[in-house]
């Protein structure tokens, strides 16, 4: 990753940052799904400069890495933000800076824990009956399972349904070229992170 465009989030006393990141994030998905190739995927990943893994939101600054700036311009990140230009601020492209030697990957963390499957899973292990397992599980809450890694709430344009995309750092010592989802996303492969 050679190229990168900053996008800086605003708020005011009206609009919340979570808010404005679930526009955000949606737009650039819809960009991102425009430069997909044959398996759904593109070659540009997404970095969260302030990121914390216990705290939403992922902080106000996204930052959208490729490889080319040809790439980055064909993305045509202002038409597609056009109708939030007054909650973010779109960088110039940059050359990512030839001190960077640290790297990271942002990968989507899909939860698929619930009480009943954990009872279903421990009653075939343990040779008990479901019911019993069952009540080992009455205290677990599965929302305080998935609230440990910062989200972007979004809406699903294919099922109209509202998700959660959690988002999980990795520390890299080395950089590995790759893929990303559409979502801008990949547990392997890794962008410059300054």
């Amino acid at each position: 990753m050679n190229y990168y465009v900053d996008i800086k989030l605003f708020t005011d006393t009206e609009i919340t940052l979570g808010f404005v990141w679930k526009k955000l994030y949606a737009q650039v998905h819809l960009a991102l799904v425009e430069v997909r190739d044959e398996k759904n995927l593109v070659s540009m990943g997404l970095s969260f400069p302030k990121y914390k893994e216990s705290a939403f939101p992922l902080g106000n600054e996204l930052r959208i890495f490729a490889k080319t700036k040809d790439e980055l311009e064909r993305l045509d990140l202002n038409r597609w933000l056009e109708r939030l230009l007054d909650y973010v601020s779109v960088s110039p492209i940059k050359e990512v800076p030839s001190s960077v030697n640290e790297f990271v990957s942002f990968g989507r963390k899909q939860f698929k824990v619930n009480a009943e499957r954990l009872a279903r899973r421990q009653a075939k292990r343990k040779g008990i009956s479901f019911e019993e397992a069952l009540k080992n599980y009455e205290d677990f809450d599965e929302e305080k399972q998935k609230t440990k890694l910062p989200f972007v709430n979004i809406k699903s344009l294919s099922s109209d349904r509202e998700m959660k995309i959690f988002i999980q750092k990795s520390d890299n010592k080395e950089q590995k070229e790759g893929l990303f989802s559409t979502y801008g996303l990949s547990n392997e492969a890794t962008v410059p992170w300054f």
